[in-house]
């Protein structure tokens, strides 16, 4: 079986400093552990050790791109939009998480993304 994973996908344009793309980052790992809770996707990922892998997009964009690819392959997948006290507008999304999920069904949408 492949190992199951949470891959987080964050924007890169938004000027971010690594503080506030570690919130953004750790906001979209709890969200989409909370929603799929129960899962057999959940169970796997929680016994082996809640790999994540933090990928990067250029823009907007392409983020929307990433996401309407994980939702079209039927892959959980939960967008941050930020509250806008910081760094960024409120509203702005600045990244997503998708899965967990089998590492083979992650490498279709999100394999040709480069490491954060």
């Amino acid at each position: 079986m492949s190992e199951t994973r949470l891959v987080i996908v964050v924007r890169t344009d938004l000027g971010m400093g690594k503080g506030k793309i570690a919130a953004q980052a750790a906001h979209a790992a709890v969200g989409a552990a909370l929603r799929n809770q129960g899962t057999a996707a959940f169970a796997d990922w929680w016994r082996a050790g809640q790999p994540k892998v933090v990928l990067k997009v250029a823009d907007e964009d392409t983020l929307g791109l990433v996401v309407a690819a994980a939702a079209e392959a039927g892959l959980p997948v939960e967008v941050i939009h930020d509250a806008g006290r910081t760094q960024v507008a409120a509203g702005t999304a600045t990244c997503a998480a998708i899965g967990p999920a089998r590492h083979d069904a992650l490498q279709p949408v999100t394999g040709a993304l480069s490491l954060l």
